[in-house]
């Protein structure tokens, strides 16, 4: 029921920025599965500079510096991961980096902090965790007890975020010209699959 009342929201905000000017024709979801998924990416990583931003422009509790920088990890990861069935578009590290390899460390790190630090509980200098026994040294003290202790990674230096947000224009500049390419073939598609009495069923102006 949610999913339903938020794509109403949102069809609703899209004829309020356009129905006025424009007719609005409805796609199907799996021909625009790529595009969205690239557009969607690309927004999501001008989030991340919005963070970076917040990050390098004012000092913060540790709580907001950390849900930023986890926030950071996490968006920059989803963009080479994809958990539906559909199998929609991600970006691929061997193509992006083949004749650039000047991002590869900065895109390795932040990889590892997502699949071993963020998403995944593993063995990474971002998260060491220790326990210990305690013994009183009066023996006839308290009974032994065993405690827990962990250093958990809040934050990136100055520099680090210099280098994530230099990669991260990178890639937005790669992603430009693939928004570009799947909006040409989702528009040649369909036009290809549809005639325009089946396209003229899919306006959208008035849709409730």
């Amino acid at each position: 029921m949610a999913k339903n009342e938020r794509l109403k929201e949102i069809i609703q905000k899209a004829q309020e920025e356009y129905s006025d000017k424009y007719f609005m024709f409805a796609i199907p979801g799996f021909l625009s599965r790529n595009f969205v998924a690239y557009c969607a990416m690309k927004q999501d990583l001008e989030i991340l500079l919005e963070y970076i931003e917040e990050l390098t422009s004012k000092e913060h509790s540790t709580i907001l510096k950390s849900s930023l920088t986890y926030g950071i990890i996490t968006l920059y990861g989803k963009c080479y991961t994809d958990a539906s069935h559909f199998k929609s578009a991600k970006l691929e590290a061997t193509d992006l980096f083949k004749e650039h390899s000047k991002h590869l460390k900065t895109h390795n790190e932040l990889m590892k902090m997502r699949h071993h630090f963020i998403a995944h509980r593993g063995d990474t200098e971002n998260e060491i965790i220790i326990s210990f026994m305690l013994m009183d040294k009066n023996p006839e003290g308290e009974q032994n007890q065993i405690r827990f202790k962990r250093y958990k990674q809040a934050g990136f230096s100055g520099k680090t975020l210099l280098e994530i947000k230099e990669l991260v224009l990178f890639i937005i500049d790669c992603l430009i010209p693939k928004i570009q390419k799947a909006g040409d073939k989702l528009h040649k598609g369909l036009l290809d699959i549809f005639t325009p009495e089946q396209i003229n069923l899919m306006l959208m102006n008035n849709a409730k």
